[in-house]
């Protein structure tokens, strides 16, 4: 694994520090956890908490699948759910918070128990109302039983209301189950994108009969915008939960992927939700045996991962035509931990890393560190980051973009050195910059000793040294290395506080 510090200078070296993000997307529950411990062992991503790595998580809502949560724009847990209960940030069940999709499958067929949670993995999310800064919308998929011929099928839309006012401001479940779309025949697939005014929602979930429907969100509630009949023929029993669906970051793309209809793309205009087909690709397509697959965007919005439970590829949406930018990135590598690790969905963190999760019980995720980069230099880490439980099968929270209208869609600062402590950043004085010959380097004081490390573009070290501060300055010959761009980092010996001191600095002729 690389050192901490290498990884800290090229994401500084690429992208700035933010100084203010939404970060309503900054808290993930997990569960069930598959420990023989009294209570549940849970895990929890807070991206909010310094430094982040994965935590055990209080409560005793489970996460099997259903997954949804929301915080306030500063990160602050709000509440969650798992499609059956709604927890508050005291991780208690919520007045008026159980018994969200209640009805005869619950009932009957899940024996009204919501330790594991409610059926499918994209099926919830939670969107803040337009028209209220206190009040939030639950969409949630409704699981219904035929009595007659036993056949269940996810076949209705609905939504819940939370009032964050209530309950000295907890939060209470003020309007539950109702129905908002009957007759659906596609499970799963459930997402969200901004309006282009900034305030309102485009919600948008295929149907089998070739098309898309469309409801917009806005401070009057809901309205139905239409089915637009566009796309394929679904395969209706092989593809109902077996993909997902995303937006791209900058809410102009829409990726639909499952092993048996394979990729449909589109272009999204947020002002009208018009979908325009771009292209499809099938040679993914296993019609053979079930299976299930995931999709999701780089923060630029240029790299599409498509993600079999035993490979990983990436798809430049830019190409053309666009069969011509798919590139193998690696197969599943057969490890146990202690059940099989083979991919089964994924998503893009605020970190601006994609986290993966396998489909069985596991010490651990997967991780593509640099989701921007072409082709393996993405950085794909199989069993990369190291959880404090046992994860069962399982998904993410299903969250919409929040930033699509921010200029950065990620934090780069939120860095884990994955199952190492976190180094902090600080300035390292260099001039001239940019620097044709020699570079100047203050030496922080009453640091100690310590390493200088030079990295290029491609994050590759191309020079080390062992430093002492007494000097207080040195110079660098920068003359031998290339023009461009490159990360001056300086690492202390004695680093109690994990702080690495860095600048960037370009290179002239």
């Amino acid at each position: 694994m690389r050192p901490t510090f290498l990884i800290l200078g090229f994401l500084f070296l690429l992208l700035p520090v933010l100084l203010s993000q939404n970060k309503r997307d900054y808290y993930w529950p997990f569960g069930k956890d598959q420990s023989f411990e009294p209570g549940v062992q849970a895990t929890e991503f807070d991206f909010n908490a310094l430094p982040f790595e994965p935590q055990e998580r209080q409560g005793d809502l489970e996460f099997d699948r259903n997954n949804a949560s929301i915080s306030d724009y500063e990160g602050n847990l709000l509440f969650y759910s798992n499609g059956c209960a709604v927890a508050n940030r005291l991780h208690q069940i919520m007045p008026n918070g159980d018994s969200i999709n209640e009805g005869g499958f619950f009932d009957i067929q899940w024996r009204g128990d919501c330790g594991n949670g409610y059926p499918g993995r994209q099926d919830i999310m939670i969107l803040p109302d337009p028209g209220n800064e206190a009040g939030y919308y639950i969409l949630h998929n409704l699981v219904n039983i035929d009595f007659v011929t036993g056949e269940i099928a996810i076949d209705t839309l609905s939504y819940s209301y939370i009032d964050m006012t209530l309950d000295t401001g907890l939060g209470d479940v003020t309007v539950k189950n109702a129905t908002l779309h009957a007759g659906l025949h596609l499970w799963s697939y459930l997402t969200a994108m901004r309006h282009a005014n900034g305030r309102d929602w485009w919600i948008v979930f295929p149907d089998m009969d070739r098309g898309y429907h469309v409801y917009l969100l806005d401070s009057e509630g809901f309205h139905y915008d239409g089915l637009q009949s566009i796309g394929i023929n679904y395969h209706w029993r092989n593809a109902s939960a077996s993909g997902d669906a995303k937006f791209s970051p900058d809410g102009t793309r829409y990726a639909y992927f499952n092993e048996f209809d394979g990729l449909q793309l589109y272009a999204f205009e947020r002002e009208s939700s018009q979908l325009e087909q771009i292209g499809q690709i099938d040679i993914l397509i296993d019609t053979v045996q079930v299976g299930f697959a995931s999709c999701e965007w780089s923060p630029s919005s240029e790299f599409l991962y498509l993600i079999k439970s035993d490979s990983i590829w990436q798809l430049d949406t830019w190409a053309e035509p666009l069969e011509s930018g798919l590139e193998f990135i690696a197969a599943h590598n057969g490890v146990l931990d202690p059940l099989s690790t083979r991919f089964f969905i994924s998503a893009l963190g605020p970190d601006c890393r994609i986290y993966i999760r396998p489909g069985s019980g596991s010490n651990s995720f997967h991780v593509i560190h640099s989701p921007d980069e072409r082709g393996v230099a993405c950085d794909l880490q199989q069993q990369g980051i190291r959880l404090p439980n046992i994860s069962a099968t399982g998904s993410f929270p299903n969250f919409p973009r929040f930033r699509v209208d921010e200029e950065d869609k990620c934090d780069p600062s939120i860095v884990s050195a994955f199952g190492e402590l976190v180094y902090y950043r600080r300035d390292l004085v260099t001039y001239p910059n940019p620097v044709h010959n020699d570079l100047t380097i203050e030496l922080p004081e009453g640091v100690g000793d310590g390493m200088l490390y030079v990295l290029n573009m491609q994050g590759q070290m191309v020079y080390t040294k062992e430093v002492s501060v007494l000097t207080g300055s040195l110079q660098l010959s920068m003359s031998q290395l290339p023009v461009g761009l490159y990360a001056v980092e300086f690492v202390p010996r004695e680093n109690k506080e994990r702080v690495v001191y860095t600048s960037r600095v370009t290179r002239v002729e």
